[in-house]
């Protein structure tokens, strides 16, 4: 249970991190094409953290079975 709580933070502090430095990037005002990227860096994002969350989960579940 508390592997599985560690795992998510994971994935919100990833989310947090990049979602900040995206802000921090794209702070001026925006052209269309400029809020097209965002939202990609904003999808990219998102699937990082899943993934991390994802490895995080899987790392673990191997090396209890090689014990």
């Amino acid at each position: 249970m508390i592997e599985g709580i560690k795992n998510v933070l994971l994935g919100i502090v990833v989310f947090v991190v990049g979602f900040s430095i995206i802000i921090f990037l794209t702070d001026s005002d925006l052209e269309a094409e400029l809020t097209y990227y965002a939202a990609i860096a904003y999808a990219l994002l998102y699937l990082a953290s899943v993934i991390s969350v994802c490895t995080a989960v899987l790392l673990k579940k191997m090396t209890q079975l090689k014990k």
